[in-house]
Parts: structure tokens; C-alpha cells; sequence
């Protein structure tokens, strides 16, 4: 057998499960000037089909038989596609190499189907969904909100933040012993943002968003996520500045000398993206409707964020997903009608978001982890519950010592409910995670575990949920002082329809309002100073909430508006 036989013999085994370029490396532009195999290509586009549906089937099946929030159902379904069950990479469709070969040199490649299918998933995931997941997070924050949240929440979204990092620390570092000061660290850090859309979702499909821990939980959530992205900024100029020693595999972008240098660097970084955000965007989409090119408003959206992102990581020496927080931020200033955000949300809702959690789910396997992984993933679960209820039992107790009138108080049901809210980790828990993991900041197993206990989290808050509100007394809390009007279904119009129509009419009468939308497929428009919220739930219609001489006004002028709109159409040709 001739040597150069040998050698593709030799190469051809060793990238059988992935590419190795340790010793035959591609040569430059050899992927691109060999082309793509159209059997290659519809394998890919059966990869991504399966994984899609897949995901989605399983996640909603858990939806109906135990009401598994779609989150947690997702990753599961990803789960149960990956290697701990029905391993969808080893079928032999996706397993089949891609063999090349060079037709100057006579060198034979292989590469994985498979693993090129994942990583490019994965890749996408890490550029795509993540930005486009912390973009729409900053696009339905509004800054004037932040000084509306109140005391309670503001202090509990803070305290929310902080304490997981300190007790999962502790735990992890020094009782578990398991982990590295910096992994246990990174593991707080994934555990100190909170899910606003999995609890929000059962607090409307509970017809409990009036409750005072209900609206606290809206704002602490917020902050708390805002808080946290900070907080991993901060967290990478440590480790790029050499705090915490040598870190393999991280890249030094933005590297600084010392903490105070990095600390510096970040506070320009943040002021350049609040001056080029502020007095770039805003201009820039208001220019883009002046000349009527409204159509540009979502390009721009897309454009703006991954510049941000890309400098943010780049240039910035932060976080990636800060940039694109603030871009959405910033975004929204100058698209008050939601132009953007109501194109871009759909599409991450139903493609993005799904492949995201279905790679996580491809990536672990459950098989691997011991009796002692799972003692591990028990007592971190309990120290994600614990930070959250202790740090807003912290909050109320502080509001309640701050001079409150006795019926203004928290009780200590109520504290429950705040902190039982607060407890689901959603989508930028794993998106730190998948960070993190990508930077080698945590280890395999140790991501795995992560996943699993925000999995954990989402399914045990509105299950706390539902034993608080078991034991609330409804009468002692004046529900009946709340005026509550279900509309709905719309068939001929559509319910979705319909309340982006009671949306727009609010918006055209100059009203400022405030939209938040969930993964669950709900949303809530906020009318500030009018007591009122409209909430939109695929299952539970349309329902009004709030003042009641203010909803019958909101409703006389949508049936104005809608009526103005109807006697345009002729009766007759």
C-alpha cells in the first residue's frame, strides 16, 4: 500500500466523530472551491427539520399532560433527542462522513456530517438567538419603568442578582469542593437571572397579575436580568485582566493590567454605546420613516444589533449580549410602534428559540452523570430556590421596616409568592451557560448540571406558585376592587389580530404604553397612569384588568376607530 494511501486511511479515522487540523489542517478556501454536495445539503435541511419538530412536538406534548412550561419542555425534547435517548446524531443519515478530496495534493478529508450539522447550530445559536433573545429583553425594557418598579422591586431584582452568586459560590467552592473558585463563580452567575415570561405566563393564565407580588415580580425580573449581564461584563474584565490567574481558552479582548484599568475600559465601552445608541439610533429610525422607508426599521434592528454585539465582545472587552441588550434598548426609543420587535419576535419564537434549546438538549447526556452528579444537581437546585426567596424576603422586610402604613405592608404569604415567582431561570440563564461554556470557564459535566437545574427551576416555581395561591385568601386582598372584562375569541379577525389592533389604537391616541411579551406566546400592554392592563393569551383570549371607568373608554374608542375604518368599505361595486 502506497504511504499517501496510508496517511488518508489514517487521516479518514482520526476525524470520523470531528475535524482535526492538528496535523492535516484544510487548505485555505478548500471547503468553498470543493462545493456542497446537494445530498449533503438535504441531509442538513432533514437535521434541522427533525431537530425543529422534534423539539416542538416533545415540548408541547409535556405542555398538555403536565403543564411542563415550553422552555423547560423544549430542552427536554432536545434531551430526548440527544445521546441519553433516542441519539439523533448517531443515526447513520447524520453519521455519514463527508468525504473529500483534494484534487491538487490527493489528500482524502473527512469530516462528521453530524458534527458539522451541530456545530453549525450551535454557532448559530451562539451568534443569532442570543442576540436576537437579548435584544428583544432590551427592546421591552423602558428605562422610565425603572424608576416606576418601586423600592421593593428594585432591591429585590438587585439582591436577586447578587445572592445566588455569593451562596452557589460558597456552596460549590467550599462545601461541594467540586468546583473552581472561577467555575463556582461562573455557576452563580448562570443561576442570578430570572425567567420573567414562565411565571408571568401562569400569573395571567391565573388571572393574578394584579396582585402586589405578581406587579413587583414584573420589574424585579427585569432588573435582576439587567443586573446580571452587567455583572458577567464585569466578570470577563476580571478574568482578562488576570484576577483570577490564567484561563484557558478565553480570549483576551480588551486586555488591561489591572482590575481599575479594565474597570475604566468597560465605563468608556458602556458610554460609547450609550452615546452612539441614544443619539444614533433613534435619528437614524426616525430619518428612515420621514423618507418612507419604514420597511428599512427591521433591517436596521438587525444590522444594529449584531454591530453592537460584535463591538460589545470585540472592542468593548464586555459580554456580547450587553451590546445587544442595549441595542434593542436603544432601538426602542425611536420605533415606539413596535415595527421591529413584532417582526423579529415571531421568528426567534418559532425557529431560533427552539433549535437553541433543542442543540442544549443534543449536547447532553444524562447518562453520564453519577449518583453524585445528582446529588450535586439536588443541593444547587435548592440553593437557586433558596437565594431567590431569601433575597425577596430580604426586600419586603426592608419595605416593610421603611415606615409603611399597616395595609401597605408585605405579609409573609405574600413574600412567598414574590420569591416563589422570582424562582424559574430561563433564557439568559442558558445563554450565560452556553457563554461559559464555550469560554471554558466550566467543564462539560459541570454545564450539563447547570442545564439541569434551570430545567428543574422552570418546572418547580409554578408549581410553588400553585401551593401559595392554594393557601391565599383572596377575600383579604380586595380582589373584588379589581374590574376584570374577558374578550374574545375573535374567529372572523383573530384574537392576535384583534389585540395588535387594540394595541395600535392605543398607541395613535398618544397614551404611553408599555408591551411585554413572554415565550409562552402572551403579552401585556401596560397603560401608565390609567391602572389598566390588556393581556393577550393564545388559550385564555384577550382580558382587560384594572380601572373600570378606564376600560370602557379604551374600549368605545377601538370601536370608533375600527367603526370609522368599516363604513370606508362600499356596500356595493
Amino acid at each position: 500500500m502506497q504511504m499517501s494511501q496510508i496517511l488518508c486511511s489514517i487521516v479518514g479515522l482520526m476525524v470520523s466523530s470531528s475535524l482535526y487540523a492538528q496535523e492535516y489542517s484544510l487548505p485555505e478556501g478548500f471547503l468553498l472551491s470543493s462545493g456542497l454536495p446537494t445530498v449533503f445539503v438535504a441531509k442538513f435541511a432533514l437535521f434541522i427539520a427533525v431537530l425543529l419538530a422534534g423539539t416542538v412536538a416533545f415540548g408541547r406534548i409535556l405542555k398538555v399532560l403536565c403543564n411542563c412550561p415550553t422552555i423547560a419542555g423544549e430542552i427536554i425534547g432536545g434531551i430526548i433527542l440527544g445521546p441519553s435517548c433516542l441519539n439523533l446524531l448517531g443515526w447513520s443519515i447524520f453519521d455519514a462522513p463527508l468525504q473529500i478530496v483534494d484534487g491538487l495534493t490527493g489528500s482524502f478529508y473527512a469530516l462528521a456530517s453530524s458534527d458539522l450539522f451541530l456545530y453549525f447550530v450551535v454557532l448559530a445559536s451562539s451568534c443569532l438567538t442570543v442576540s436576537y433573545l437579548l435584544w428583544i429583553a432590551g427592546h421591552e425594557t423602558d428605562i422610565r419603568d425603572m424608576f416606576n418598579v418601586g423600592l421593593t422591586a428594585t432591591t429585590a431584582g438587585i439582591l436577586g442578582a447578587v445572592l445566588p452568586i455569593l451562596m452557589t459560590m460558597w456552596v460549590a467552592h467550599y462545601v461541594l469542593g467540586q468546583f473552581s473558585l472561577i467555575a463556582a463563580i461562573g455557576i452563580g452567575l448562570i443561576f442570578s437571572a430570572t425567567s420573567v415570561s414562565i411565571p408571568v405566563a401562569m400569573l395571567v393564565a391565573q388571572r393574578k397579575m394584579h396582585l402586589k407580588s405578581s406587579q413587583a415580580t414584573l420589574g424585579a425580573a427585569i432588573i435582576d436580568d439587567i443586573f446580571s449581564i452587567i455583572l458577567l461584563s464585569i466578570f470577563f474584565i476580571c478574568l482578562q485582566s488576570g484576577t483570577f490567574g490564567t484561563v484557558y481558552g478565553l480570549a483576551h479582548v480588551g486586555h488591561s493590567s489591572s482590575i481599575a484599568e479594565a474597570l475604566v475600559y468597560m465605563l468608556l465601552s458602556f458610554a460609547g454605546i450609550a452615546f452612539t445608541g441614544y443619539f444614533m439610533i433613534p435619528p437614524m429610525l426616525a430619518w428612515l420613516k420621514k423618507h418612507h422607508s419604514s420597511f428599512l426599521v427591521t433591517t436596521s434592528a438587525h444590522a444594529t444589533m449584531l454591530l453592537y454585539f460584535a463591538f460589545a465582545e470585540l472592542i468593548g472587552g464586555l459580554a456580547g449580549i450587553t451590546g445587544a441588550f442595549f441595542a434593542g434598548l436603544f432601538h426602542r426609543m425611536g420605533d415606539h410602534r413596535h415595527q421591529a420587535e413584532k417582526v423579529i419576535t415571531p421568528f426567534v419564537r418559532s425557529f431560533l428559540l427552539p433549535l437553541f434549546l433543542g442543540s442544549i438538549g443534543l449536547q447532553l447526556n444524562l447518562r453520564l452523570l453519577t449518583t453524585a452528579d445528582w446529588v450535586t444537581v439536588g443541593i444547587l437546585l435548592a440553593v437557586a430556590i433558596a437565594s431567590k426567596i431569601i433575597a425577596c424576603y430580604m426586600a419586603t422586610t426592608l419595605s416593610n421596616l421603611s415606615g409603611r402604613r399597616k395595609t401597605e405592608r408585605w405579609s409573609l404569604l405574600e413574600g412567598y409568592l414574590f420569591g416563589s415567582s422570582m424562582v424559574a431561570r430561563g433564557e439568559v440563564g442558558l445563554v450565560i451557560s452556553t457563554i461559559l461554556r464555550g469560554s471554558h470557564i466550566i467543564s462539560a459535566d459541570q454545564y450539563v448540571i447547570a442545564v439541569v437545574v434551570i430545567v428543574l427551576t422552570t418546572i418547580a416555581s409554578p408549581l410553588m406558585i400553585a401551593v401559595g395561591f392554594a393557601r391565599l385568601d383572596i377575600v383579604a386582598l380586595d380582589e373584588n376592587k379589581v374590574y376584570a372584562l374577558k374578550i374574545g375569541p375573535f374567529n372572523v379577525i383573530g384574537t392576535n389580530q384583534m389585540f395588535n389592533i387594540i394595541a395600535g389604537r392605543i398607541e395613535a391616541s398618544g397614551v404611553y404604553t408599555t408591551s411585554v411579551n413572554m415565550s409562552e406566546g402572551c403579552k401585556i400592554i401596560n397603560l401608565e397612569g390609567h391602572g389598566v392592563k390588556i393581556m393577550y393569551d393564545p388559550e385564555q383570549g384577550i382580558t382587560f384588568r384594572g380601572n373600570r371607568h378606564h376600560i370602557e373608554e379604551i374600549l368605545h374608542m377601538v370601536k370608533g376607530s375600527m367603526a370609522e375604518e368599516l363604513e370606508r368599505l362600499p356596500e356595493s361595486m
